[in-house]
């Protein structure tokens, strides 16, 4: 292999993330409200549309390892700047983009199709979902970022309590 043909070879590598790190998207957890009427809001911040089909959240229920809680279908898309609504069975709102059981656990993590953690939170001190600080614990409430869904990587500083969406 030549000199220049190494140095393509390593910068190759060097983009492509491990699938367990936390890659730059524009997809946000936005909102997040537990239970069998419960709903996960993810919300896209760019000015394109985001596929998100094989794209999947996991619940952080206090094992070892979060556990599947949706897969995004193929053909799964987030418009610019707008938001896709995963909900509990008893969900009683009006847009359901996706339904599930509950939402579970003391966190939830969102994968890219390859595996790897575009965002999370984790609302318990051991929660493996949490980014730094967890965020507060809102009993009654849903946890939610600011309207542009800043992102410092810091769940207590992005995530606040909230009367969740009807």
């Amino acid at each position: 292999m030549t000199k220049s043909g190494s140095l393509l070879l390593i910068l190759a590598l060097a983009g492509t993330p491990a699938p367990d790190t936390v890659r730059s998207s524009s997809a946000k957890i936005h909102e997040v409200l537990g239970g069998p009427a419960g709903y996960i809001d993810l919300h896209n911040t760019s000015g394109a549309t985001l596929d998100i089909g094989g794209w999947s959240v996991q619940a952080c229920t206090g094992g070892a390892a979060p556990v599947e809680l949706a897969t995004m279908p193929a053909g799964s898309e987030i418009p610019a700047g707008e938001h896709f609504l995963i909900t509990g069975q008893g969900f009683g709102g009006t847009v359901q983009q996706m339904v599930v059981e509950a939402i579970v656990g003391d966190g939830e993590m969102l994968l890219d199709r390859r595996g790897a953690k575009v965002d999370s939170i984790g609302w318990a001190p051991s929660s493996p979902c949490r980014e730094n600080q967890a965020a507060l614990a809102c009993p009654g409430f849903a946890q939610a970022r600011d309207a542009v869904s800043r992102d410092t990587d810091n769940n207590k500083a992005d995530f606040g309590c909230v009367l969740p969406l009807d």
